[in-house]
């Protein structure tokens, strides 16, 4: 048998391998049928320590459509981290019981529920036992250890803890992704005490990934069938037109749970929930890394992205984490306390199911401490661009001034 030949044999030996049916996420581009899912990307609802308003003001004007439908919650607590708190090593500082009891309160707040089990329940609209859920954190820096803040995992925790243990979600069917990097065991996998699923970044560094990549094997390869519509033209680094696509973890899901990170970003003024996704999409070059979404297509392919159904429709509940906050992403790396939040960090967790509001919410935070510090603010328009295309409502206000056109509320716990 000559090197070609038995090149080919070992390529059908594997794509035969790899096609063994299996349970749950997996192989094939359509997957399983899931049901009609109600548009829950904005939502509704109304315990302790409210303060309604901004921290800057009080709500005026406030149209009343909006505080049905578009409302963000900021939970804050001066105790979430600990008081010998170490930069190097910031997250063994987070006290995971008080943040458990912040995403609780919090949740009770959003959905004027009396509990935290109905509140879960009302979140994840027409759960049904079996069901599969997508957690996509901001692992974006993770490469480069602790230098740079990530989605807490003791947040995640404190997430996929209530699912587990109050709606009884079994941790086999709760699936946390970043398609842009490889989730570290040290960093993140360790903090996280259920044996979840995790999808992470696939390279074609091996023959393994290679084949798997060719094959869309796996629920971190794009769904052929689940293409996102984008009005821009995309581009690779070498000039071909790219598809973008869904990836299987979350065509195959019937929920989604988004948990940015307050933070800016090197080309807009923030980084929050809508942008999140740019680890989601899949590209028909197998690429990676979004490097071909930024640049004079961002501003509409955040809004595309975002608007395709598998994204908005399953969206439940936006859970941004704010605790250590970053407001000078591209400046150097470390933590540094916020002038606006009278020198200390924000200590906070944001709540909506609004991805507009609340990233309108947090852009207008981040905004304030830039001008403070008399760094650039960069642009907004993609927040404009995701309201004309009715993915929320836009509220950014970098001046200070208090929100109006949202209903946004602050809670001390």
């Amino acid at each position: 048998m000559n090197r070609r030949r038995f090149h080919k044999a070992l390529l059908f030996f594997l794509a035969s391998i790899f096609f063994i049916p299996r349970r749950g996420l997996g192989n094939s581009d359509t997957g399983p049928s899931y049901r009609k899912q109600e548009n829950t990307a904005v939502g509704s609802g109304a315990k302790k320590g409210l303060a309604t308003g901004n921290a800057m003001g009080k709500h005026s004007n406030v149209d009343e459509h909006a505080q049905k439908t578009s409302r963000v919650i900021r939970v804050q607590s001066s105790d979430i981290i600990m008081k010998d708190f170490q930069p190097a090593n910031y997250l063994d500082f987070i006290d995971s019981e008080k943040l458990n009891k912040v995403l609780e309160e919090g949740l009770i707040k959003l959905t004027g529920k009396k509990d935290i089990k109905s509140a879960w329940l009302d979140i994840l609209k027409n759960y049904q036992s079996g069901d599969k859920i997508a957690i996509k954190p901001n692992f974006n820096s993770i490469n480069h250890g602790l230098a740079y803040t990530i989605t807490s995992p003791q947040l995640i925790n404190a997430v996929v803890k209530q699912l587990v243990e109050i709606v009884e979600v079994k941790p086999q069917n709760i699936y946390v992704y970043d398609l842009c990097k490889e989730i570290n065991h040290d960093i993140v996998r360790k903090s996280i005490h259920y044996p979840v699923q995790y999808v992470e970044r696939m390279d074609n560094r091996t023959l393994i990934e290679k084949i798997k990549n060719r094959l869309r094997y796996g629920p971190a390869s794009a769904d052929r069938s689940a293409e996102i519509e984008m009005r821009e033209t995309i581009l690779s680094e070498a000039g071909r037109r790219l598809q973008c696509y869904n990836p299987k973890v979350i065509v195959q899901a019937q929920h989604l749970i988004n948990m940015p990170l307050l933070t800016n970003h090197i080309y807009i003024v923030n980084s929050g929930a809508m942008k999140n996704h740019y680890g989601t999409v899949r590209f028909s070059n197998n690429e990676s890394y979004p490097v071909s979404l930024h640049g004079p297509v961002l501003n509409k392919s955040i809004t595309d992205i975002n608007r395709n159904p598998h994204i908005k429709n399953k969206t439940r509940i936006i859970i941004a984490d704010g605790i250590f906050g970053v407001f000078d992403r591209g400046e150097g790396p470390g933590k540094q306390p916020w002038k606006t939040f009278n020198n200390e960090f924000p200590k906070s967790i944001f709540l909506s199911r609004d991805p507009v509001a609340i990233d309108s919410v947090m852009a207008s935070f981040v905004a304030r401490e830039r001008k403070s510090r008399k760094l650039a603010v960069l642009s907004h328009d993609y927040l404009e661009e995701a309201t004309r295309n009715g993915l929320g409502v836009n509220d950014y206000h970098p001046d200070g001034r208090s929100f109006t056109k949202i209903k946004y509320e602050e809670m001390y716990v």
